[in-house]
C-alpha cells in the first residue's frame, strides 16, 4: 500500500510473483495472471489517480497471509474523489513475494462518486 500511496509503480510491480494473480476488485470477472499483467493493471487501474490513499483500520496476520481492512481516498485530475472501504487479502509464496492480492470494495460505488453522484 505504501508503494501505491507514493506512486512507484516498479517497487510495487516488483513485489509479486511472476505467477501472481490480483483480483482489485473481486467481482467475478477473471483476475490478471503475471508480473505484466499486473504492470498493465498498474498502469490502467492505478496511474489515472492524482492520489490514492489508505487508511488501514486493521490487519489480521496469519503465516504467510494477510488481510488488511482499510479506508481508501482516490483522486483524480481535475478535483473528482471518492471514498471507499476495502478489505485486501494478501497470500505469499515461500520466498516472500505476493502470490495472490485479492481486493474487496464495491467498484459501482467508487464510479458513481467519481462521477459526481
Amino acid at each position: 500500500m505504501s508503494a501505491v500511496q507514493a506512486g512507484a509503480r516498479d517497487d510495487w510491480v516488483g513485489l509479486f510473483a511472476d505467477d501472481a494473480s490480483l483480483e482489485d476488485p473481486v467481482d467475478g470477472n477473471p483476475g490478471r495472471l503475471g508480473r505484466a499483467a499486473i504492470a498493465s493493471f498498474w498502469d490502467t487501474g492505478i496511474a489515472m489517480f492524482d492520489s490514492v490513499e489508505f487508511d488501514v483500520r486493521r490487519t489480521y496476520e496469519a503465516p504467510g497471509e494477510a488481510l488488511v481492512l482499510a479506508d481508501v481516498n482516490v483522486s483524480l485530475p481535475g478535483g473528482a474523489h471518492a471514498r471507499y472501504d476495502a478489505a485486501v487479502h494478501y497470500r505469499l509464496n515461500a520466498t516472500g513475494e505476493i502470490a495472490s492480492l485479492r481486493a474487496f470494495w464495491d467498484l459501482p460505488s467508487l464510479m458513481t462518486q467519481l462521477a459526481g453522484g
